[in-house]
């Protein structure tokens, strides 16, 4: 866990605005990674959609829609997370691109 908020921390500082074509990128490594550390026997989903909203706070980002209860949108946000475990983030990024522009 150390090692993932140095990690986040450190993109987090390369990222100056909402217009940074990193920050994608840094919301998805946020998301994904956290969720492939599954640092709790429980709650991690919950867990993460709790710091996702605060990190959406903190870089003055609409609230989004973390946990999508559609079934086919659901497939999409599993299979996305199943890419980020193996740290392809090119879909995990795609998802965050669809729900800021849809707030």
């Amino acid at each position: 866990m150390r090692d993932y908020f140095s990690d986040l921390n450190e993109r987090l500082t390369a990222i100056a605005g909402p217009d940074n074509p990193l920050l994608l990128e840094c919301l998805a490594f946020a998301e994904g990674r956290l969720l492939s550390i599954h640092p709790f026997t429980d709650f991690n989903g919950r867990a993460t959609r709790l710091f996702l909203a605060e990190l959406l706070r903190r870089l003055d980002l609409p609230s989004v829609e973390l946990a999508p209860v559609e079934v086919s949108k659901r497939a999409e946000y599993l299979k996305a997370i199943r890419a980020a475990d193996k740290v392809d983030w090119k879909p995990l990024i795609e998802l965050w691109r669809e729900r800021l522009e849809n707030g």
